[in-house]
């Protein structure tokens, strides 16, 4: 992921995007490049992708309107360069071919123009979420936390203090309701112990708040070494 990767929401620079495909290039080496957030940017302009520095088609461009259209369609696409014969064929031997209605569907909402509208309003939409959650973040969770601050995307990750054990906060958090992402499932040798990521793709709202105080009351019980406090457990869920 080149462009607000997940868990980070990091984004490569150009210059480091040019680099590897140089380097890939080299060595034909392929790069499979997903990209499935690139649209949801929220400065002026779309970053590019690592696809623009191909001069000899190592890169197998993919993405999709699962992130930003409609996430039940599971329509993607793929700009495979010289691979397409072979990832043609692979798709064909494994899933055949997505639905056909779901593409038609689509198709015609494209034709009628207004994806592009969509996209803005989508891209304010989640940038006013992510300032929401971070504020939220600053208010109730304990000094030493620290937050990203991704410029698109869905994510952001949080770096809490050294004590804190997230895969116990994820348990402890289900028990109210609240669904979190642990750092060590992002990680083969389990490590970010004390990191999480928070989703701000849903919609900001009271009990989203609550969730997040909730959450950050914990968080700040672990750090100090106390027994995380009793909450009547609901039906809370972190954005």
């Amino acid at each position: 992921m080149t462009n607000f990767q997940n868990p980070l929401g990091s984004l490569m620079p150009d210059e480091k995007k040019r680099a590897l495909v140089e380097l890939l290039t080299q060595h034909d080496v392929p790069l499979i490049e997903d990209d499935v957030y690139g649209e949801l940017y929220f400065g002026s302009k779309r970053p590019v992708p690592a696809k623009v520095f191909d001069t000899r088609g190592i890169v197998m461009h993919c993405s999709s309107f699962s992130k930003c259209l409609a996430p039940g369609y599971r329509v993607g696409w793929t700009a495979p360069g010289r691979y397409a014969q072979a990832v043609s064929r692979h798709k064909l031997t494994t899933t055949l071919s997505a639905s056909v209605p779901a593409q038609a569907a689509v198709a015609e909402y494209l034709a009628r123009g207004g994806y592009d509208r969509h996209l803005r309003e989508l891209r304010h939409t989640l940038s006013m979420q992510q300032s929401a959650v971070m504020q939220a973040v600053v208010k109730y969770f304990p000094a030493g936390t620290r937050a990203t601050r991704p410029l698109g995307g869905y994510f952001l990750w949080l770096e809490l203090p050294e004590k804190v054990n997230t895969l116990v906060l994820h348990q402890q958090a289900l028990s109210l309701g609240i669904s979190i992402a642990p750092g060590p499932m992002f990680s083969a040798q389990r490590s970010f112990t004390n990191c999480l990521r928070l989703n701000y793709g849903h919609a900001w709202n009271e009990r989203s708040e609550a969730a997040l105080a909730s959450l950050g009351r914990l968080v700040s019980a672990y750090s100090d070494g106390r027994r995380a406090p009793i909450i009547k457990p609901g039906l809370l869920k972190t954005p």
